[in-house]
């Protein structure tokens, strides 16, 4: 297992993936929530036309979002935070100035939706062609929920996904009803073992520790959502949602609450940790961002 990233040590939270050259005629701005490496977005950056440039904005690499993932006594940072530092940085790279589309994956959909958000009010909204959410859950009522109340056997099936993706290889666990993720973590590693996702002898505190490291990143963005309150934006949004989502019964997952538009959703392979990897999945996501115009 990886060791676990230094939040004390300075990364850049802006980078560019794909520079398209001073004749940019479409510009794409990615909210990165940072569980898995920003090389995730690589294979979409590739997709894109040659006149498309792609920005990344990594949250992980702010250091008081990771330093809330990696100690639970840290204080978070709010949504509301987040995405002023993600404008100050778009700012400061004059990259804010012309239209771009925004897209946000996970919980950088949350902060992307802030972002939007600040921007509208600003009376700024026209410099959005189009705002797309990667398999992010709204921050509504009715989607929120602590720590306490997230259902054990969907955590670990969320973790199966996580680990399958971390070791470049889908994992398939039958999962049982649990009492507390941690009871169904011999399970997974049996699977893991089986399919050649991890290596025979591993030990069983190793998973621990990753599952740990994941808990603390799912914790740390349920306290930041926890007091957001977002009010409605008067924009149509996109819904990107693969096979397996995070919640693949629940529909837009809240977002028509916050648009009084039909939200627009668009299937795609994968599940919501490898649906930038896969290939249909990537080409569609691709067409989508660089397809969008000015609403």
């Amino acid at each position: 297992m990886s060791p676990r990233p230094d939040p004390s040590t300075p990364r850049p939270v802006l980078r560019t993936l794909r520079d398209a050259g001073g004749g940019t005629a479409h510009r794409i701005c990615a909210v990165h929530p940072g569980a898995l490496a920003a090389g995730e977005w690589e294979a979409l950056a590739g997709q894109l036309p040659e006149d498309t440039a792609l920005h990344l904005l990594d949250l992980g690499n702010i250091p008081e979002f990771l330093a809330a993932a990696l100690d639970p006594r840290a204080p978070v940072v709010p949504v509301e935070a987040l995405a002023d530092r993600c404008l100050t940085e778009l700012r400061a790279a004059g990259l804010d100035s012309a239209p771009f589309s925004l897209v946000g994956w996970s919980f950088g959909g949350v902060v992307a939706y802030e972002i939007a958000t600040r921007l509208h009010a600003a009376g700024r909204g026209a410099v959005l062609r189009d705002l797309a959410l990667l398999d992010s859950i709204a921050p509504v009522p009715a989607f929120k929920r602590t720590d306490e109340l997230l259902d054990a056997s969907m955590l670990l099936d969320w973790f199966a996904m996580y680990l399958g993706a971390k070791r470049r290889r889908p994992l398939t666990v039958s999962v049982p009803s649990l009492a507390a993720p941690e009871d169904g973590l011999p399970q997974v590693l049996d699977a893991a073992v089986t399919q050649g996702l991890l290596p025979q002898g591993t030990e069983l505190a190793g998973l621990r520790k990753l599952y740990a490291a994941y808990q603390g990143g799912l914790s740390r963005n349920n306290r930041c959502t926890a007091p957001y309150e977002p009010g409605p934006i008067d924009r149509p949004l996109t819904l990107v949602k693969p096979e397996r989502s995070l919640l693949p019964a629940s529909g837009d997952l809240g977002w028509s609450g916050l648009s009084a538009h039909p939200v627009r959703q668009v299937g795609v392979p994968g599940d919501h940790y490898t649906m930038l990897r896969d290939p249909e999945a990537v080409s569609a996501i691709a067409g989508l961002l660089a397809g969008s115009a000015v609403v």
